[in-house]
């Protein structure tokens, strides 16, 4: 009897370990409950469909998410009033992966924007401590240059999808049904939007039933720039320019010193350099489960 004892015990912490290790695998134990999407979002670089302010924060990387989906589609988006962040994606590029599994191992990717050759020196430009109508100045400089480099992002890839996996224009129609899309808003805030068919990810045209509570998991990887090789380079720009002060910096009244690792008075923190951000990469994932509704 003892020994029936014993061997009943080593089955059930057996079992309780197999179960353990099988949820942390599957990513069960962080999702949270997916969003019905009642309306279709109209993917246009405008959050207006969204949420606001976005349900999901990752203040290291300083992006705010959001998911959703109805019985055809998955939606995705992303936003940032950051204005590193912002040079980061539309210079380095953004890809967005999606893991039908809700673990951290993607097998559809959608890269956009592209990584590119195009020159945001003046998104570097020194904000001297003068009248303020030189900040002001900046400021129109920074939302113009930055408008601009938004709408010339005409071009995407995708991974991942089969037949449909290549490199295409925004404008363009995919037979697999994939759109992205990227704006400034009026509050200059960066959006971020894409729609994923369902039969692209699982070979259904819409879900059912069957897989409402399925887990699923998106992530947003933004590139970064090359650190520089010494501390004497610290203050130098990516491409040469000179250093940025945030106080040139207009971002919809959205960006605060804390963002840059700056003082109100415009000097640097002992915390970080103020264009450290812009050197470090950030992968930020939301694991969920696909929403049903009748």
């Amino acid at each position: 009897m003892p020994h029936l004892k014993v061997n009943k015990y080593f089955i059930f912490c057996s079992l309780f370990a197999l179960s353990c290790s099988s949820l942390k695998r599957s990513g069960k134990n962080t999702a949270v409950p997916g969003v019905w999407q009642a309306t279709p979002i109209v993917v246009d670089g405008d959050c207006t469909d969204w949420p606001s302010p976005y349900p999901n924060y990752d203040a290291k990387a300083k992006v705010a998410y959001a998911t959703s989906n109805d019985r055809e589609n998955l939606y995705i988006t992303l936003q940032t009033g950051d204005p590193l962040t912002q040079i980061k994606i539309l210079k380095q590029g953004l890809t967005v992966s999606i893991d039908t599994s809700g673990r951290k191992d993607p097998s559809f990717n959608i890269n956009f924007p592209l990584q590119n050759e195009d020159d945001l020196t003046d998104l570097f430009s020194r904000a001297d401590h003068g009248p303020s109508g030189a900040s002001s100045h900046l400021a129109r400089q920074f939302d113009q240059k930055l408008k601009k480099s938004a709408e010339s992002c005409n071009q995407f890839s995708i991974d991942g999808f089969g037949a449909c996996s290549g490199g295409y224009l925004v404008s363009q129609e995919l037979p697999c049904g994939v759109r992205v899309k990227l704006g400034i808003d009026e509050y200059k805030q960066l959006v971020w939007e894409a729609v994923v068919p369902f039969k692209a990810i699982y070979d259904r045209e819409t879900i059912t039933p069957a897989q409402a509570g399925k887990p699923i998991s998106v992530e947003f990887s933004v590139k970064a720039f090359k650190a520089p090789s010494s501390k004497a380079d610290a203050g130098a720009t990516p491409m040469g320019g000179n250093s940025m002060q945030p106080g040139g910096l207009g971002a919809g009244g959205r960006m605060n010193s804390t963002a840059t690792g700056m003082s109100p008075g415009g000097s640097t923190s002992n915390k970080e350099h103020p264009m450290q951000h812009l050197y470090d990469p950030s992968k930020t994932w939301k694991h969920f489960t696909i929403a049903w509704s009748k």
